[in-house]
């Protein structure tokens, strides 16, 4: 009896997803997202029943439009390659396609199994059969879906579409988007034994399912947020602008709790701190949904390239966890100046822009001296012991970075450019009423 290693992966989702217009997004999304992981679902039953009898599957993971099988078996290879090829010309005239490819399993280490059959995955993915009978090619049909009776995070939803979501946002009537996802997940299921890697997959995956939603419920955001789609290692969250801005938050510190809890049962993990990274994307409710899928993914790529990971991007500046919660604070300092009686509303405005407007262009010297003119004129005697400790703290984290100190005591002057930015957002309404 031989043993095989399947994989299936579903190709174009992203691209497939939010292709739809911005007029009913919220319903045409879940829709879609649910529709590709029943491929997944319809692929991985035809997989189970052709394998029947005296055949072994045990399935190690499933998620976010892929799987993994190991199987045992006395089919022939041959038999094998026919059966997927079949499965996958189902779906040959169709937007999205699921490649599913198998290697023996020769070793016990699940590590060379899977790469093994991610490099026979790529290979596929440039040998996809092209379909000439393209006047025969129609528009996927997409039943309706009961979105509350799914089960699990992927039935989250508020009950009206992202214009209605977006007025029940404080401050500003804008709607955010978060993409985030595992960093060094390869690494992570590198060299762990099969129950290991079992092990992890199911924890991975209830976290990303049972326990974000339990967060979602707890913080009373079920009407804020909208789960486009969540599991595997990965999610995509669109909601309230000040309400993904928090959950990112607390989604990052319950995901610290979990993975200490996830060590002592995975004794071969590394001492490491295992980690995500996320992109924050704000945006209008009418915004092209193509154009915001691009841009969020954007923002998360530019975390995974800081050097240690474990990043936010928002407002286009990567922050660190710790540096985005510290950008959350002072924001909710610059509210209170803001509020403050003593401040007249034209120089609350420019207490936010100064900041940008004295962040150095390239190699540029920063003009830490005009914040000083700006205190003298601008900020009212009750505040300036206040606004100078942030001056003098801004003033040293763009001299340091320009001098390319990176010690103990350097600061991100990125802090406050997003500090601002978030507060700005808050004030937005009051300034139009």
């Amino acid at each position: 009896m031989g043993n095989y290693f399947f994989k299936c992966d579903i190709s174009g989702i992203q691209s497939f997803i939010f292709n739809v217009p911005s007029n009913g997004a919220a319903r045409a999304l879940k829709s879609r997202s649910i529709y590709v992981q029943k491929i997944a679902d319809d692929c991985l039953k035809n997989l189970k029943d052709f394998f029947t009898g005296t055949d072994a599957v045990r399935e190690l993971y499933n998620g976010g439009g892929n799987f993994y099988l190991e199987i045992s078996t006395n089919k022939r290879v041959a038999e094998m390659e026919e059966k997927v090829k079949n499965i996958s010309a189902n779906y040959l005239k169709k937007d999205i396609y699921p490649y599913i490819s198998f290697v023996e399993k020769k070793t016990n280490n699940i590590s060379d199994s899977l790469d093994a059959v991610n490099k026979k995955i790529q290979l596929a993915k440039m040998q996809r059969p092209i379909c000439f009978d393209l006047l025969d090619a129609k528009p996927i049909q997409i039943e309706e879906i009961d979105i509350k009776a799914i089960d699990g995070i992927n039935g989250q939803v508020p009950n009206g579409d992202f214009e209605w979501i977006a007025k029940h946002s404080e401050g500003d009537e804008k709607l955010a988007a978060l993409k985030l996802d595992v960093d060094n997940l390869g690494y992570l299921f590198r060299d762990r034994s099969e129950n290991d890697y079992k092990t992890l997959s199911k924890a991975l995956k209830d976290f990303f399912d049972g326990e974000l939603l339990q967060l979602i419920k707890d913080l009373k955001m079920q009407q804020n947020i909208y789960c486009v789609f969540s599991g595997g290692d990965d999610c995509f969250l669109i909601g309230t602008w000040e309400k993904i801005f928090e959950l990112a938050i607390r989604l990052r510190q319950k995901f610290a709790e979990f993975q200490r809890n996830l060590k002592s049962q995975v004794t071969s993990l590394p001492d490491t701190e295992i980690t995500f990274s996320a992109g924050i994307i704000v945006f209008p409710s009418h915004y092209p949904m193509v154009q915001l899928a691009v841009e969020v993914e954007d923002a998360l790529n530019e975390s995974k390239r800081a050097t240690t990971k474990n990043s936010v991007t928002v407002f286009g500046k990567t922050l660190s966890w710790k540096d985005f919660d510290k950008a959350r604070q002072l924001s909710a300092t610059f509210i209170a100046l803001i509020n403050n009686p003593d401040e007249i509303k034209k120089e609350s405005k420019s207490l936010l822009q100064i900041f940008r407007l004295i962040y150095p262009q390239k190699k540029e010297i920063p003009k830490v001296w005009e914040l000083k003119y700006y205190l003298s004129r601008n900020v009212k005697k009750e505040n300036k012991q206040v606004v100078q400790k942030i001056f003098n703290d801004y003033s040293q984290s763009l001299l340091l970075k320009h001098y390319n100190y990176s010690g103990e005591n350097a600061e991100n002057p990125d802090i406050y450019l997003v500090a601002s930015r978030w507060a700005e957002l808050f004030m937005k309404k009051n300034e139009l009423k």
